[in-house]
This record gives C-alpha cells, sequence and structure tokens, in this order.
C-alpha cells in the first residue's frame, strides 16, 4: 500500500547544505506546531527564514536520523523584520553577512525586498557600501530571485535543474515570466527537452492546442529533431506534414506561422532543384559558407616545388620503404592544390601517406596542424605521427555561446589558425556546423588536406560533408585502393574490405585476429559477450578487459548497450563496501565504472592529471573512468586519459555506461579488441556501413558473437539512408 504524503508547514531556521548546481538543499525548520524537522530535497536557493508548505514523508536516514524528505513544496519569503534578517544573514546573497544584513534591514525594515529589487543603489546610504558594491548585491538579489523561480518551475515540473543556468543565461530576469508566456522554449536548441514532454506541461498550464506558441514550436521542433538525424534541410510539403502529424492538427493552421518564423529569420526558405525547402538558419549559413570557401579553395593557384618527385623518392630511401603510386600521387596533390580529399580503407597506407607528407610539408619549411573530431582519434594520430594533434574543438578553441545556446569557436576569420596547412584526420565525423567552423578559422593561404574513410557511417550531426565533397568531380582526391603487405596478415583489414564490396567474408575460419562465435538466442548471446570480456579472451590473448570495447548496433533489446551494460557492470565491477556509488533513476554509477560523455558541455571544467593545466569542455563521445563519487557533497570525478572533470549530481544525466557502446558512438575510435554481438537489432541498423564501421574500430582482435544469417544480411543491404542536404549541389551549381 503506497503512503499518503505528509504536509509540514513552518518557517526555515538554518540551512545545513546546499548546492548552486542541482538545487539540493538540507535544512532545520521550526514547524508551526513547535516540532523541529531536518528537511531535505530539491529546494533551489533556499534561505533561513522563508516560510515552506511542503509534502513529502519521514524517512529515518541511518546516519542523521529522521529527517523530512520533500516531494513537493511552495514558499514565500519572509514578510516580518526578523525574518528578513534571517534570510540575509544566511550568506543567500552573495555580498551580505550578519552585520551589513543588519545594518540594512535597520535602514529599510520591511521595504527591504523591494529596495533590493528596484532600487539597490540606496544601499550607499549605509557607510561602508560602495555604487559598485551595491550595485553588485542589487545584481545578486535580483539573479537570486530569477533563479529561484525558474527552479521552482522546474522543480514543479520535474524537470532537470541543469536547465536554469541556461535559461538565466540565454534569457536574464525574464526568463520567468518566459515560461509562463511561452514554456515552448524548453523544447529548443540548448535545453534537451521532447516536445511531448513540454507540451504536456504546457496544456497543464491552460495552452490551446492551436496556441502560436505551440504550432511554430512544432514547426521548429521538426527542423531540429530531422537535423539530429542528419538532415540539413526538409522539403517544405514534408515538414507541414510531419508538424501537422506532431500537433495532432490540420495542415491548413500551420502555413502562416512557417510564413511568420521565415519572416523572422529563424527558418530559412531556398529552393533545391525545383522544390521549395526549409532550412534551420544556422544551418542554411553553414551549408552555403561551406560551399563558397571550397569553390575558392578549388581556385587558389598553388606552385608545388619544382623537385617533388626526387624529394618523395629520398623520403623512400630514407625511411627505406616503397610507396605505392597512389601514395605518391595524394602527396604530390596536396602541394599542388590548397584543397585535397585523401580517402581508403583500412590497411591501403593512409598513415605513410600522412608521415611522408608530414616530412615533405617539414623539409618545404611549410607550418601545418593535425586534427581530429575525436579525443581517441586525435590521440591515436598523435602516437602515429609522433606530432601533437589536437581535437577540432580543442583546435579551434570551443566555448559555449550564452546568446545562442550553442558552441562558438574563438578562432575564426579575425582570429584564425596559424598554420599554412591544416590536416584533419577522420574527415567523415565532420558534420556542417565542424566542417564550417574550420574553414572560417583558416587564414586565405592555408591548405587543407581531408583524410577519412568514405565508407563509414556518416556523421551523426546534419549533412555528409567529406562523402559529398568526394562526390564533386573538380575537387583533388585520392582513393588509396592498394592493401599493403603488412595488413594483408589481418583478417579484420581483409574481411572489411570483402564487406565493404558486399563479399560475404569466411567468418568461420576462427583464426588470426578474426573469430565467430554461434549463439542460439538472444540470452546466450549476452551470456557468450560477457564470458568473452571476462575470461576467454584475456586467458587465451592476454588481452585486459579494460581494452576490450563491446560494440552495438543498438541501444535496445537483450543484446543492446542498455542491457548489456547492466551485465557487464555487475561482473566487472560489482559493488562492494570500498566503491561509493549514486543511483540515477535505473541506472547506478560507481568508483571505477567505465561511462561516456553523450552530449557536448563547453562550460564542463577538467584539469590535467599531469601538469596544473585547466579548461573547458567535455564532448560527446569521450569516454573516461570514474574515479571519485563523493555523496555528501554532490560530486562526482571522471578521468578522461590525462585530465579530470567534476560532475555535480544533477549532471549524471551526461553519462553513460560505456562498457558497450553503439557502433554510431564508436566512430573516430579504435580499440585492441572489440566485441560485436550481432543476434538481433531494428531492421534500420542491419546495414553494410555499420557493419564495416563497427568492425574497422578493431586493431588487434574482432570476436562477432551472434547469428551468421544476420552477418550475411548486413552484407548484403548496402542500403544508405538518404540525408537531405545541397551541399554538393551548390559546390557544382546545380542548385
Amino acid at each position: 500500500m503506497l503512503k499518503q504524503p505528509v504536509r509540514i508547514e513552518g518557517k526555515i531556521e538554518n540551512v545545513i547544505y546546499r548546492s548552486a548546481e542541482s538545487g539540493y538543499a538540507v535544512a532545520e525548520a521550526l514547524l508551526d506546531d513547535g516540532d523541529e524537522v531536518v528537511i531535505t530535497g530539491t529546494m533551489p536557493f533556499l534561505g533561513s527564514g522563508e516560510r515552506i508548505s511542503a509534502l513529502g514523508e519521514y524517512v529515518n536516514h541511518p546516519k542523521h536520523g529522521m529527517q523530512f524528505a520533500v516531494s513537493s513544496y511552495s514558499r514565500t519569503m519572509p514578510e516580518t523584520v526578523p525574518g528578513i534578517y534571517d534570510y540575509l544573514a544566511s550568506g543567500t546573497i552573495k555580498g551580505i553577512g550578519p552585520k551589513t544584513a543588519k545594518q540594512i534591514v535597520q535602514r529599510f525594515g520591511k521595504g527591504t525586498f523591494e529596495m533590493l529589487a528596484t532600487e539597490s543603489e540606496k544601499l550607499c546610504e549605509i557607510k561602508g557600501i560602495s555604487k559598485s558594491k551595491a550595485e553588485e548585491i542589487g545584481r545578486n538579489f535580483r539573479m537570486l530571485n530569477t533563479m529561484k523561480l525558474i527552479m521552482d518551475f522546474l522543480s514543479f515540473y520535474k524537470l532537470p535543474a541543469y536547465i536554469s543556468a541556461a535559461l538565466y543565461r540565454m534569457y536574464g530576469t525574464a526568463a520567468p515570466e518566459l515560461l509562463k508566456r511561452d514554456p515552448y522554449v524548453l523544447c529548443t536548441m540548448g535545453f534537451d527537452l521532447g516536445f511531448y514532454d513540454v507540451d504536456a506541461i504546457a496544456m497543464d498550464m491552460g495552452f490551446e492546442k492551436d496556441s502560436p506558441q505551440r504550432l511554430k514550436a512544432g514547426i521548429l521542433y521538426e527542423l531540429s529533431f530531422n537535423a539530429e538525424n542528419g538532415h540539413a534541410f526538409i522539403p517544405e510539403d514534408k515538414l507541414i506534414e510531419a508538424a501537422a502529424s506532431l500537433c495532432e492538427i490540420g495542415e491548413e493552421y500551420l502555413f502562416d506561422y512557417l510564413e511568420e518564423l521565415i519572416s523572422q529569420g529563424r527558418i530559412v526558405e531556398d529552393v533545391v532543384r525545383g522544390h521549395d525547402v526549409c532550412y534551420l538558419d544556422y544551418l542554411y549559413k553553414c551549408e552555403t559558407f561551406i560551399a563558397d570557401e571550397i569553390k575558392r579553395l578549388c581556385s587558389v593557384k598553388v606552385v608545388p616545388p619544382p623537385n617533388l618527385d626526387k624529394m618523395i623518392a629520398r623520403s623512400e630511401k630514407a625511411n627505406s620503404i616503397k610507396y605505392g603510386s597512389g601514395q605518391k600521387e595524394a602527396v604530390k596533390r596536396c602541394f599542388e592544390n590548397a584543397l585535397t580529399l585523401i580517402t581508403g580503407g583500412p590497411g591501403t597506407g593512409k598513415t605513410t601517406t600522412l608521415l611522408c607528407l608530414l616530412e615533405l610539408l617539414e623539409a618545404n619549411g611549410l607550418s601545418f596542424m593535425l586534427a581530429a573530431p575525436t579525443g581517441r582519434a586525435a590521440k591515436r594520430m598523435s602516437q602515429l605521427c609522433k606530432r601533437e594533434a589536437k581535437t577540432l574543438h580543442r583546435m579551434l578553441e570551443a566555448v559555449f555561446d550564452e546568446s545562442q545556446q550553442r558552441a562558438v569557436f574563438r578562432r575564426d576569420r579575425q582570429n584564425p589558425l596559424n598554420a599554412d596547412v591544416v590536416i584533419i584526420d577522420e574527415a567523415s565525423m565532420l558534420d556542417l556546423f565542424l566542417a564550417s567552423s574550420l574553414l572560417d578559422a583558416m587564414k586565405p593561404h592555408t591548405r587543407l588536406v581531408l583524410i577519412g574513410d568514405s565508407d563509414q557511417l556518416p556523421p551523426i550531426g546534419p549533412g555528409s560533408f567529406f562523402a559529398e565533397l568526394l562526390a564533386c568531380p573538380d575537387i583533388p582526391k585520392v582513393r588509396l585502393t592498394d592493401i599493403f603487405r603488412q595488413a594483408l596478415g589481418s583478417d579484420i583489414v581483409i574481411n572489411s574490405h570483402m564487406i565493404n564490396k558486399g563479399e560475404m567474408p569466411p567468418i568461420k575460419k576462427n583464426s588470426g585476429d578474426f573469430y565467430f562465435a554461434s549463439a542460439r538466442s538472444a540470452e546466450t548471446t549476452a551470456s557468450s559477450v560477457l564470458t568473452l570480456m571476462t575470461e576467454r579472451i584475456p586467458l587465451k590473448f592476454g588481452i585486459e578487459p579494460e581494452d576490450i570495447q563491446v560494440i552495438c548496433p543498438s541501444r535496445q533489446l537483450a543484446c543492446g548497450t542498455m542491457s548489456l551494460n547492466r551485465i557487464l557492470q555487475q561482473s566487472l565491477n560489482p559493488q562492494s563496501a570500498g566503491k561509493s556509488e549514486i543511483r540515477y533513476g535505473e541506472v547506478v554509477f560507481r568508483t571505477g565504472d567505465r561511462v561516456m560523455q553523450v552530449r557536448n558541455n563547453y562550460d564542463l571544467v577538467w584539469r590535467r592529471t599531469d601538469s596544473p593545466e585547466i579548461g573547458t569542455g567535455i564532448f560527446n563521445g569521450d569516454t573516461g573512468v570514474i574515479v571519485y563519487i563523493d555523496n555528501a557533497s554532490n560530486v562526482l570525478v571522471v578521468r578522461y586519459d590525462d585530465k579530470e572533470a567534476d560532475y555535480t549530481f544533477d549532471e549524471i544525466s551526461q553519462l553513460e555506461h560505456a562498457y558497450a557502446v553503439t557502433v554510431h558512438k564508436s566512430q573516430g575510435s579504435e580499440y585492441p579488441a572489440v566485441i560485436l554481438p550481432l543476434f538481433s537489432s531494428p531492421q534500420r541498423l542491419l546495414t553494410r556501413s555499420l557493419l564495416y564501421t563497427a568492425v574497422t574500430r578493431a586493431k588487434k582482435l574482432l570476436v562477432i558473437v551472434g547469428r551468421e544469417e544476420i552477418v550475411k544480411q548486413m552484407v548484403e543491404t548496402n542500403k544508405k539512408n538518404r540525408r537531405f542536404s545541397a551541399l554538393k549541389l551548390r559546390i557544382t551549381n546545380e542548385i
């Protein structure tokens, strides 16, 4: 039988603990019936002297005794002079301590809060408070009141507290009123809330089905949702149809609001091959800018050194190596053009080509910068080239723009990269925004070399930048196809090329570095994955579990990442007395867990473990290990290679376990050993490109577990989801 909630009413006597980030608070309250109780819960910016009316239940904490756990509440600011003093003296407002609080209350009495909100300059009447100090206190009071109102709204509707900071940064003191007037701002970019969740809140607030705010939000949400699925634009008729279905309303209601959004510049309308199409404004700017820059780069005249062939020959001799014709051609193209594309599968010599290119650039006195889209790819590039390589975000110096609620980069046309040549590896992962930002940060004379495997999955973000450039006939490019002798000994390399050609590899050969284990059910597949990771691979190949990555087509089903992460955590990092843990919904995070950041966080502070360097930004796909959990201060620490980042418990939603990851999340990474469970998965994911991408993540060992017919189906399914993008058409002037 469910417990009935208990209501308490009283006054906050003392705040024991509060978190500005999560809103969680522990406080002593004097109830109206004379009882004293410790209350706990999400009560943002709680201050002494406030009156509170709360619903919840009494719980017996094993360490701290009886407490009242608050589930919902309402509160009012103190109205008496002693209550106002208690509130100010509690330190809730930065800049006011007990002594200053006493002076303020003596001077302004019951009108103190009104003065702080509207006429804080009057604080200068108090001895010791300067004009700048008065402005600071007033600003802090208004910010605090605004944040309290925002957090109260979020708490009432059980929305994540971290949204409060973004709302305040974007809308300031107008945020609480805006939430009442248009709650649909919560499903726009930067807040990560789905339309249906926000729609339920709006309906509860009394909004009508045909309200302008709702219908405009539906149109924008469809464009944003499709951008997340790779589309740069949506044909207008499809956009209207999708938005009408989302809002469960007739299409005729939407046309006027689409026109309004276009006139406001939030949506850009264009014509592509005779069809009216709609872009989010920033994606239109990205696509058109990229097209113009690519055409500019292709028109730049580059004079190569006259003795280039001799330099390549000297490099061969010095390194005791014989370059293939494709490799030589690729190096020469990089010296003859301002833009060069180099593509090829595993074992075709992309790295050797890059090493030769770097050697010749240095010999010719040309400066260069190396980068890749992910941390793992950049680290691998550094190790292979023995030169510094950065992530693109770090090279471009990413920061979070509060007004736009998305990343911007300090490196741009006004503050360009200082290099003669910029070289990007894993270029197939570049979406339109990242590609546009890269091009914007290049000096007019800087050359660009893009290296990647065009047969891997497209980027997670909108567009197919690298693939569309490869499809342009006039852009200089070299496709490396010869598999070199040292790679011919790898079944991973040989079989990946067979898969790419649509040929079924001999998966039952079970030798070398490529193995297949048959399974009769999803449950036995999952069981085999566990045994392989914890026993068979470590014993037979000497590869430890921390160097083994499980890669799945999907998050769902018995062989998806969600289920396998639970199973693997129980075995690899079980609960023990010496390990701290925190529960988030149905997931338990524990010291020692392998985790992945699942959304870009440009504000998250990190510090180097081997130097005093401090920076910001942990990005989607970064993987690390939980090294510390402090339940008292609500902090969790994750180590990412050579840096550590602190998460408040309210930020844990940005993390997922990473014992098993999806193929999409594994892009740009390479692992010593990969286990690939293929028993069943949604049909849309059983494709050749997904299998090829998964197989090529393995460096020393690949084990497929599941059904041979699933492997065969994926090899035969050369289906590539069409993305709405006009980049190639703009570059070739076929728009």
